[in-house]
């Protein structure tokens, strides 16, 4: 048999230029460049960053050719182009580019000075309004050439035809800098005179004329390969060997020393090392399965685990990127069947999420994730707990986190809910010392949304069973703090949807020792048996004292004006705004108070607009005077000492079912603390804390 290994496999490709011809090409900036102007004789303008070019301004520009090597003459110009970067064309039009005859220098040249104009190079070159920001190219082949031929070289005039106005950028522009060029193709080329086949290159042919081939070298003989020794390539033998015979090893049967020979796994051993697919196997140390283990068993369990004392029985760890990696996973197909089952006088099932930096929302890193994948309302649950005497679920955190997070991700719709609890009694109880229920409302797509909001609670009962959709009770402190940290939107917001307009919207205010009622119903009528005042403070505000409201048996309105008496009469017109509030139609009263020695005054005269006053006796005094309307409310015109009774009577037999509730006996359901275990696998730093929308800070 050959060995592999002394064999060597060449591949060469040759690619040959017979002939090649270069070309060089130069590029030059300006040695100086300036303009003039006729307009203004003797200024400079050697230190623009702008050439102007125009009937009256006339540009020169002048390259220094010393870098062309002196053995170049005009035969070795193949082009030359002077490239120009137009800065604005005012006037399209043209000009001509012309010898310069005679020496002149950037800083001293102006109008009066300028060396005379020689013959034309290029003439009539079109500018137009397009050729803004874009760069010109001018052939002055000619004149590069006759410099070189002998010719003064004094540079370039660009001198415009009217009516062109235009600007070019100059060396000392720093905006762009695209100074003028000089662009030079040289002329030049060579041939290659020989190709020749060197010793050791493996190569065969060449030559100095003609069409040369090149090929690998026909030298080797038969079965003979091109083999590189480190310097050259040689022709060498293909490797060669013979296998003199097969031995079995270890756990293996069969071999020989001549023909073809069979070696098979010794399944007969008593102590073989090797895992059997058809029999029981047993093993010994670490196992590592590189990719996916199915496990299939016809008896009740697939895989049993026992571990020592404080060992993990099972232990999966997702390593995954995904967002969506599981370290263990359980499915149940059968009907009442459990994915993970867990049984033990502590903990059955215990998970931990070694996290990481990306604690983002939607992340999927948990201690123990459960999915609910079945159709849509058929009752399926992700995470599951049941008990009949106990508690079906219990969530402990010891440390600064929230103990339970639940949102629910569906798009839209008025059940999207995310955390219900339903029960006879409390359906959800939270205890912390900082913040037992904690409910955030996420936003949506926007608009406005009545069933999105943190907490939302219901009474499911009968009607007027006394049943309340929040209740909160304290005993030293706030029953209800409401904190809203924005300036554009309500802090509470109340809405009775009932039929009738009595209605309560906040339904009583009771006192638990001191007896009193007082209601808002749905029609916004404020009903009170206690007093209505405000509070007022006196004394530089180092005290503050009670004001209270004067009422009426009647529903009344009233503003207060001024007028003044012309001759003894006066009109006055009511106010057009308050005038819509109250019912001026019917009975309506007047008040009036001169202010100034009079006979007395009177209402001679009243209308649903206005009103006037007259001087008792005939008077014609001209005194100011003050007034007092009061009239009945629009719609309320007929309400007189309006009978509540019946109203507050259904509403003290309601407080009596809420009494229960609002002073229960049986004190607030408690729990045991609940140690967290810690085995092997749990890590040492716990994660960092998730991203939780900003808690309300209540003030102090």
């Amino acid at each position: 048999m050959k060995k592999l290994s002394d064999r060597l496999q060449f591949f060469s490709v040759l690619f040959l230029i017979l002939w090649v011809s270069t070309t060089m090409y130069g590029q030059l900036t300006p040695s100086q460049d300036s303009y003039t102007n006729a307009a203004d004789p003797t200024t400079n303008y050697g230190a623009k960053t702008l050439l102007d070019v125009e009937s009256s301004q006339t540009t020169y520009i002048q390259f220094n050719l010393s870098s062309i090597p002196a053995t170049y003459s005009s035969a070795d110009i193949t082009k030359a182009t002077l490239k120009l970067y137009v800065n604005t064309v005012t006037t399209a039009g043209s000009f001509n580019v012309d010898y310069v005859n005679g020496t002149w220098a950037e800083s001293t040249i102006d109008a009066s000075n300028a060396p005379a104009i020689g013959t034309t190079i290029a003439a009539s070159v079109p500018l137009v309004t397009a050729d803004k920001n874009q760069f010109i190219l001018v052939d002055v082949t000619a004149a590069v050439q006759a410099w070189l031929s002998g010719t003064a070289n004094d540079g370039v005039a660009l001198v415009g035809n009217s009516p062109v106005n235009a600007t070019f950028d100059s060396k000392e522009s720093t905006t762009t800098s695209h100074a003028a060029e000089l662009d030079i193709v040289f002329a030049g080329g060579g041939t290659i005179t020989g190709l020749t086949t060197a010793s050791g290159s493996g190569l065969t042919g060449g030559g100095t004329s003609g069409s040369l081939n090149l090929a690998l070298t026909n030298a080797c003989a038969a079965n003979q390969v091109l083999q590189w020794n480190g310097s050259s390539w040689i022709c060498a033998a293909v490797g060669t060997g013979t296998i003199t015979g097969v031995t079995a090893g270890t756990d293996l049967t069969g071999g020989g020393s001549s023909g073809n020979v069979t070696l098979n796994l010794n399944t007969t051993a008593l102590n073989a090392t090797y895992a059997q697919l058809a029999a029981a196997n047993t093993f010994t140390g670490n196992q590592t399965v590189n990719g996916s283990l199915g496990v299939t068993s016809a008896g009740t369990t697939v895989a049993s685990v026992t571990t020592g004392a404080g060992q993990v029985a099972v232990s999966g760890l997702a390593k995954s990127t995904s967002s969506n990696g599981v370290g263990v996973a359980g499915i149940g197909e059968a009907s009442g069947g459990a994915g993970v089952g867990g049984a033990s006088p502590n903990l059955g099932v215990y998970g931990i999420s070694n996290g990481g930096s990306a604690q983002g929302e939607g992340s999927g890193k948990a201690g123990v994730w459960g999915d609910a994948g079945g159709s849509s309302g058929a009752g399926y649950y992700g995470v599951l707990g049941t008990a009949d005497a106990n508690s079906a679920g219990g969530f402990y955190n010891n440390g600064a986190y929230p103990t339970l997070v639940a949102k629910n991700n569906a798009a839209s719709g008025t059940n999207v809910i995310a955390i219900e609890g339903q029960s006879s009694y409390i359906a959800v109880q939270g205890e912390s010392s900082a913040i037992g229920i904690h409910g955030v409302y996420m936003g949506g797509a926007g608009g406005f949304n009545p069933d999105a909001v943190g907490v939302w609670a219901d009474a499911g009962g009968p009607d007027n069973d006394g049943s309340g959709g929040l209740l909160a009770t304290a005993n030293e402190n706030y029953a209800g703090y409401f904190v809203n940290n924005s300036s554009e939107t309500d802090t509470v917001f109340m809405d009775n949807d009932a039929i009738s307009s009595s209605s309560a919207v906040i339904l009583e205010a009771y006192g638990y020792k001191f007896y009193g009622d007082c209601t808002i119903d749905v029609s916004g009528n404020l009903n009170c048996n206690g007093k209505i005042g405000g509070v007022v403070g006196v004394d530089g505000g180092s005290r503050k004292v009670a004001l209270y409201s004067m009422q009426s048996p009647e529903n009344w309105f009233e503003d207060f004006g001024s007028g003044t008496l012309s001759g003894g009469g006066a009109t006055v017109i009511l106010d057009a705004t308050f005038a819509q509030t109250v019912n001026t139609g019917t009975e309506y009263h007047v008040f009036l108070t001169p202010n100034g020695d009079s006979k007395g005054l009177y209402v001679s005269q009243k209308t649903a607009t206005s009103f006037e006053v007259r001087e008792q006796g005939g008077g014609t005094s001209n005194i100011a005077f003050d007034y007092r309307i009061v009239a009945k409310r629009v719609g309320s015109e007929n309400l007189r000492l309006e009978d509540l009774t019946e109203q507050f009577k259904q509403r003290e037999a309601q407080h009596k079912k809420m009494q229960i509730r609002v002073h229960p006996s049986a004190a607030p359901l408690t729990s045991p603390k609940v140690e967290k275990p810690s085995p092997a696998l749990r890590p040492a730093t716990m994660p960092g804390k998730r991203d939780y929308p900003e808690r309300v800070v209540i003030p102090q």
